[in-house]
């Protein structure tokens, strides 16, 4: 560490001294004006952004594509075995891409998505269970959008549902059918 701090010291030093004698020695009222390289502000941290999909796995094998026939006009039946032998496994791993540990396995099953009681509600969506999302653009919404969850669900959850039900994720047209209101009630 000590190490490393000389050497960026030596380099400054070094930069500071190659540009003073490429453009001429500062004035004293410049040289007074030039900030330290202690004073300088810090680079910003680099955005996150949500770790790619994977091309393997239930992804890889089943594919991000819709349904082969559309979702609304499918059964409940039809729906339940969509949503058992496509969406769930899919929906999985895209999870597991932001936290492998909390989604693993039985961890990610219906309840997380659907409420408890899901059996009885027949599956209805949003889930008055997960917390409610503030409306678009409000300053609530502008609040929470930089979390890590957010630009997660935005970025892979949302396009990537929407994809399996059929759904271009780009068209609004759709309402809140591809939105966070999908499944989150508004607040």
């Amino acid at each position: 560490m000590i190490v490393e701090k000389a050497f960026v010291r030596r380099l400054q030093c070094g930069l500071i001294l190659g540009i003073v004698s490429a453009c001429g020695a500062p004035s004293p009222q410049k040289a007074a004006q030039v900030e330290s390289p202690a004073t300088v502000a810090p680079a910003p941290a680099p955005s996150w952004e949500p770790p790619p999909l994977p091309t393997d796995g239930a992804i890889g094998m089943l594919g991000i594509t819709g349904p082969d026939k559309p979702f609304d006009s499918m059964t409940h039946d039809e729906k339940e075995w969509y949503m058992i032998g496509k969406i769930h496994p899919i929906m999985r791993q895209v999870f597991q891409t932001f936290d492998a540990a909390k989604y693993e396995g039985e961890k990610f099953e219906c309840a997380p998505c659907h409420e408890p009681n899901f059996a009885v509600t027949k599956y209805k969506m949003p889930n008055p269970k997960l917390s409610p999302i503030p409306a678009y653009g409000s300053e609530d919404w502008k609040a929470m959008e930089n979390a890590r969850i957010v630009k997660f669900m935005k970025a892979r959850v949302t396009p990537v549902m929407a994809q399996l039900l059929g759904h271009d994720p780009d068209d609004a047209s759709k309402g809140d059918a591809v939105t966070c209101y999908a499944c989150h009630p508004k607040s």
